[in-house]
């Protein structure tokens, strides 16, 4: 049933209320998808399947993680004999930052538009499920804000990389794995019944 799938909880949303003017989600505020009569376990074991594609974003975000952070390790690391390699070794990880979360974002913004023209339209037959797919939608758009936000902060700290410039890069990123994370649970819990009563393919 809606809220108590297989699926693990989502991390809790974001403290913050916003980050640099994007509203961020609030949990308490979401609706939730009343319980569809007749609907099967291999229904629901159907829908479970949207959680393997999440998975793969939630891994890719990961990557990028792990190599924010060995950038971010690099930032002390200037010392009189070794400024040079330091300094090489810093540009070395922010540009796998930078590949890799252009990637990742590319993908993930792919992903949420084939749920918005595609999957949703097919969902809305159901009308207990509609304030859902429309909170999906606007949480979309958050999203999508905080992937822009984070290109331009990528983009900062390549032209400064400094103490101030690389905080505000982690800052960012640290809400958006959040968010995204937070986001993924929500709609697996929610889409889960109708997924597979609708026999959508994923």
């Amino acid at each position: 049933m809606p809220g108590h799938s297989a699926s693990a909880a989502p991390a809790n949303p974001a403290k913050e209320r916003s980050v640099d003017g994007i509203a961020l989600l609030d949990g308490a505020t979401r609706p939730t998808a009343p319980p569809i009569p007749g609907v099967t376990e291999a229904q629901r074991a159907h829908g479970r399947r949207l959680g393997l594609y999440h998975r793969y974003h939630l891994d890719e975000i990961a990557v990028v993680r792990h190599a924010l952070d060995r950038f971010l390790s690099g930032l002390g690391t200037a010392g009189d004999v070794a400024d040079g390699v330091a300094a090489m070794t810093m540009i070395e990880n922010f540009r796998a930052f930078g590949n890799l979360c252009g990637r990742q974002c590319q993908m993930l913004e792919m992903h949420h538009t084939i749920e918005n023209q595609s999957l949703f339209p097919r969902l809305r037959r159901n009308e207990g499920l509609r304030p859902v797919l429309d909170r999906l939608q606007a949480e979309h758009v958050t999203i999508h804000a905080l992937l822009e936000r984070l290109q331009t902060a990528s983009r900062a700290i390549a032209l400064g990389p400094g103490a101030e410039a690389a905080s505000a890069l982690a800052e960012v990123y640290a809400v958006f794995e959040r968010t995204v994370a937070s986001h993924f649970g929500y709609e697996e819990r929610q889409l889960e019944e109708a997924l597979g009563l609708y026999h959508i393919e994923l």
